[in-house]
C-alpha cells in the first residue's frame, strides 16, 4: 500500500496501473488454481484481453514470462519476454510473444540445471535448481489466430517456455526439483515483488 504517497496520475495511466494484478501465490486460497489444469480459450478476443493483462503485469513486476493462472485466469495462454542484455549475451531477441494453446511436441534428452524463481512462489524471493531440456519443439497460436510450430534450441529460452507451460498444467517449479536439491533453495528477499506495490 502507498497511503502516504501523493501522486498525480493521468486517467490513462491510472487505468493502466489498475489493470496490473499482483501474481497469485502458491499456498494461498487465491493461488489454488496454480495447481489446476487450465481451460481452452474459445475466442481469440479472450486471448488478446488476457495477453494485455499479462503484459501489464509483467511490465510492472518484471520477469521473463507470465502465465494466465498467475493472474487468476485459468486459461491456456502465457507470454515470454526475452531480450539480450549486453554485448556478450547469446540470448535470442524474442521480444514479447504470446503462446495461446501451446503444446510441447518434443524435448531433448540433454538437459541443463539452472536456478529458477517464480512471481507466484513467495513473491519471487525463492530460487531452486531445476533440470530442463536444452531443446524443445512447440506448437501454439499467436494473437492473430495463426498457428506456428517453433524449434527452440537456446537452453534458457526453452527453460522459460517450459516453466510457463507448466503453469497451464497445474505445476510450479518446486514440483520439478529433485528432493535432494531442496536443501539448496536460496532466498533473495531484496527481489520481493511486493516492494513494487
Amino acid at each position: 500500500m502507498r497511503d502516504n504517497l501523493k501522486v498525480t496520475v493521468a486517467a490513462s495511466e491510472r487505468e493502466s496501473i489498475m489493470s496490473v494484478i499482483l501474481p497469485k501465490q502458491a499456498g494461498t486460497p487465491e493461488g489454488t488454481l496454480l495447481f489446476r489444469e487450465s481451460e481452452e480459450i474459445t475466442k481469440l478476443s479472450e486471448g488478446v484481453k488476457i495477453f494485455n493483462s499479462l503484459k501489464k503485469t509483467l511490465d510492472y513486476y518484471g520477469g521473463v514470462g507470465l502465465a494466465a493462472p498467475q493472474i487468476g485466469i485459468s486459461k491456456k495462454v502465457f507470454i515470454v519476454n526475452l531480450r539480450p542484455e549486453g554485448k556478450n549475451s547469446d540470448l535470442p531477441d524474442i521480444g514479447l510473444k504470446a503462446y495461446i494453446h501451446p503444446e510441447i511436441l518434443g524435448v531433448s534428452e540433454e538437459t541443463n540445471v539452472h536456478a529458477e524463481g517464480c512471481l507466484s512462489v513467495f513473491y519471487a524471493t525463492v530460487y531452486g535448481e531445476v533440470a530442463r531440456p536444452n531443446y524443445l519443439k512447440i506448437r501454439y497460436t499467436d494473437l492473430k489466430g495463426n498457428e506456428h510450430t517453433d524449434e527452440i534450441s537456446h537452453p534458457f529460452h526453452a527453460r522459460v517456455i517450459l516453466h510457463e507451460n507448466d503453469h497451464l498444467h497445474g505445476k510450479i517449479f518446486l514440483q520439478r526439483m529433485k528432493q535432494e536439491d531442496f536443501s539448496r533453495l536460496h532466498w533473495e528477499e531484496n527481489l520481493d515483488i511486493r516492494k513494487n506495490v
